[in-house]
């Protein structure tokens, strides 16, 4: 884990901090960031595959994705909000360890960047405009899969992990509102996008009280073996509203053969 994290990440949030450590922290070899094309992920997805027993690439990439971006993430975004430093996730020298599953085991970046005096989303700039987007498009090759498939599944991650950070008695309260506005807003005050935004349907966001959050596109999890549906997913909730509606239409009718009947 980056030394500047530890404190934030400790105990059980130890899991969402660790992935990311500094090169010269680690002895073990690890792939750079030039190999980081289609056969890379392809690679990672015929181990993600074995270790599942799945051969559904689509909803194995969506998972591999989910992943990624609790990996990667929550590091970033604590380096930015409460140190000020953007991670030099879109350095040349960037590194991966892959796991026997085909997951991330650890990320190894050069350093854990500079101060600046910069917003969150400029901060977050090296990972979100530069490398994620370069992740995205070689599993979306690798799987024949719609990038939007796994910025949906990465924006559903993306935006629990906003709130937990929020609910975090480790920021300030400018802090959390500032995750929040990341988090709620496409395109920030100074031009830079949130390619995570969108991932619900409009009107159905986890934030709103009183309202079931439904993601736009289904993340295929049900389709691994021993998953099934998740608590967001739209294909559960289009069958809920088909149930209401179909309830709503035959009590009319069930209403008016009762009055019609004979006594």
């Amino acid at each position: 884990m980056i030394a500047l994290l530890a404190p934030f990440f400790a105990g059980p949030l130890r899991p969402f901090g660790e992935r990311l450590t500094i090169a010269a922290q680690s002895a073990q070899p690890s792939a750079s960031a030039e190999t980081l094309d289609h056969s890379w992920a392809d690679a990672c997805l015929a181990r993600l595959a074995q270790a599942l027993s799945c051969d559904d690439r689509r909803a194995l990439a969506a998972a591999w994705f989910r992943d990624y971006t609790l990996a990667v993430l929550p590091g970033a975004l604590v380096a930015a909000t409460l140190h000020r430093r953007s991670l030099p996730f879109d350095h040349p020298a960037l590194g991966w360890q892959v796991a026997a599953d085909g997951r991330l085991a650890r990320l190894l970046l050069p350093d854990d960047g500079t101060p600046a005096a910069a917003t969150l989303p400029r901060l977050l700039s090296p990972l979100l405009a530069r490398h994620l987007p370069q992740v995205v498009a070689a599993f979306a090759v690798a799987a024949r899969v719609s990038p939007r498939l796994l910025w949906c599944t990465g924006g559903v991650a993306a935006a629990g992990i906003a709130r937990q950070l929020a609910a975090h008695p480790g920021l300030a309260a400018a802090q959390k509102e500032e995750v929040l506005a990341w988090s709620g807003n496409a395109v920030s005050a100074d031009g830079f996008g949130n390619p995570f935004h969108g991932a619900f349907r409009p009107g159905a966001e986890p934030w709103l009280p009183g309202v079931a959050a439904v993601r736009r596109i289904c993340c295929l999890n049900h389709r691994l073996p021993g998953e099934g549906y998740c608590g967001t997913c739209p294909l559960a909730a289009d069958a809920r509203a088909r149930a209401r509606l179909s309830g709503a239409q035959t009590a009319p009718a069930r209403a008016t053969a009762a009055t019609a009947t004979p006594r």
